[in-house]
């Protein structure tokens, strides 16, 4: 027996190069693909990680407006705070005597959260208390 190849005819070798031109093109557009899903990936869990990140930024700025308001119950806070990754700004408004809402919104790269929380500030001959009324987000913003 012998291995002898057999020379294919013009036709035949035209059908092989079509066959594997249209093989590689939807390889590639597969590959494509994937890729496309790989970068909205990507970009969903960079935005989860920085909504996660400024969710905690608004409630640390609420936790030291409410520290600062057990140690002086007329506190209220100035300006803006940064940590770590992102920045915190809270406002205070009191909505009745004794009453007062306190928003604070966390930014870390495009993601931008608020929480907003009413408390009851508490003076009596043992020192200040704070009572939460209503503790909430607000929503989630994307820049």
């Amino acid at each position: 027996m012998s291995n002898k190849v057999l020379p294919k005819s013009g036709r035949e070798a035209g059908l092989a190069l079509i066959t594997v031109v249209f093989a590689v093109a939807v390889l590639l557009l597969l590959g494509v693909a994937i890729l496309d899903m790989m970068t909205a990936e990507l970009k969903k869990t960079a935005y989860f990680r920085d909504s996660a990140i400024a969710y905690y930024l608004a409630e640390a700025g609420i936790q030291k407006t409410l520290a600062a308001l057990k140690k002086d119950p007329d506190h209220r806070p100035k300006g803006a705070g940064d940590l770590g990754d992102g920045s915190f700004e809270v406002s205070v408004e009191e909505v009745n005597p004794g009453r007062l809402e306190i928003t604070s919104q966390g930014a870390a790269g495009r993601a931008r959260e608020k929480l907003s929380v009413t408390v009851e500030v508490l003076t009596g001959e043992e020192g200040t208390y704070i009572k939460v009324i209503s503790w909430g987000q607000e929503g989630k913003e994307d820049l």
